[in-house]
């Protein structure tokens, strides 16, 4: 029995089965999608693309770590922001959660 449950969005689209049945996440994967979400709904991803190697990218990391550890769910001072050193331009978050150990989840890239 899994705590949360929650449908799975790709891209703004429900994801479906081959049966065309909506397919669902369960907790952690859960907690994974709505810290990216969060993060897209605030606009902060775009801020990460759009100020590559300036001072203000410091600040929207800072930003995009209040915000995640904001979620109840999220162990306070494990949040991560990094960029990936092969495909600049590829953010991903780091945390720990609560009950369901670490998450990894691309924000924004390719």
């Amino acid at each position: 029995m899994s705590l949360y449950r929650d449908l799975h969005i790709l891209r703004g689209d429900v994801v479906l089965d081959a049966g065309l049945s909506p397919q669902y996440l369960t907790d952690r994967e859960v907690i994974a999608q709505d810290i990216v979400h969060a993060i897209l709904d605030t606009g902060l991803a775009n801020l990460l693309v759009s100020d590559r190697g300036t001072s203000v990218t410091n600040d929207t990391k800072t930003r995009i770590k209040l915000l995640v550890e904001d979620d109840e769910r999220i162990m306070p001072g494990t949040v991560q922001v990094t960029e990936n050193e092969i495909k600049k331009g590829q953010w991903w978050v780091h945390a720990k959660t609560i009950e369901f150990g670490d998450i990894s989840s691309l924000i924004i890239g390719a």
